[in-house]
């Protein structure tokens, strides 16, 4: 079976820019209820697909922290060249740690939104997510059990080699939170594990952001843009980057 690329989403607007950023294993088809919201209120929208993403295991697995942090880069840039000047920034997961990176590390980011962010996640509990996206990504596309079987068995023995990077990107991500000044809205559903609530307080308390904002959503998991409560965060996030604009 062949597999398209999800395409980066761009959503033209107004004179206010968002960038969305999808989790890790995720895509841009994960944001993009967000942004069509965002865009018919107001707002230019860039999804970028982070590298690797979007087509299977293999791709994932050869792709690297700081190539997701390039593709950042490059849709702040581009936003940047087509004359927003104010540009936010809001992601889940995965994308939730970069967007507080860019938080700090932007000058040009004016607010920013962390929704379901990690925190203490060590090479292991990344790597079982790497094994259960290349199981069901494999059970997708028909492969047999001793196909998927083996396949497994190599990513124990050889997990994916930019795990370490991982791993220091969010452990970097959370000791420099005091240098983020800007808007900030942290956010994490009621159903999540437990140390999604824990690392939303210590971003909270962390951060030097005179603005700033956490909610839970009791009826939503992990992947938050599609949970039970979107409506309301969706909502939140619009009011959000309003006041932050």
């Amino acid at each position: 079976m062949k597999i398209a690329q999800p395409d980066p989403v761009y959503l033209e607007k107004g004179d206010k820019a968002v960038i969305l950023l999808h989790s890790f294993t995720g895509t841009t088809r994960d944001m993009k209820e967000l942004g069509e919201y965002l865009n018919s209120n107001g707002y230019a929208v860039s999804i970028p697909i982070l590298e690797g993403h979007g087509m299977g295991p293999d791709p994932l697995i050869e792709s690297s922290p700081s190539e997701w942090w390039n593709n950042v880069i490059e849709s702040y840039e581009m936003l940047k060249r087509k004359g927003y000047d104010s540009i936010s920034i809001a992601g889940v997961s995965l994308g939730g740690i970069l967007s507080l990176k860019a938080a700090y590390s932007l000058d040009g980011i004016n607010g920013a939104v962390a929704m379901s962010v990690p925190q203490g996640k060590d090479i292991e509990d990344i790597n079982k997510r790497v094994v259960s996206y290349t199981e069901n990504f494999m059970e997708f596309i028909g492969r047999s059990d001793e196909e998927i079987d083996e396949r497994l068995k190599e990513l124990e023995r050889e997990p994916m080699a930019s795990l370490p990077e991982f791993e220091s990107l969010i452990d970097e991500v959370h000791s420099s939170l005091g240098g983020i000044t800007v808007p900030l809205a942290v956010k994490y559903g009621g159903k999540d594990a437990a140390l999604y609530e824990e690392s939303a307080e210590h971003i909270y308390n962390k951060i030097n952001s005179e603005a700033k904002d956490m909610k839970v959503y009791p009826n939503t998991g992990h992947l938050m843009t599609k949970g039970k409560d979107k409506t309301l965060l969706f909502k939140d996030i619009l009011d959000f980057l309003d006041s932050a604009n």
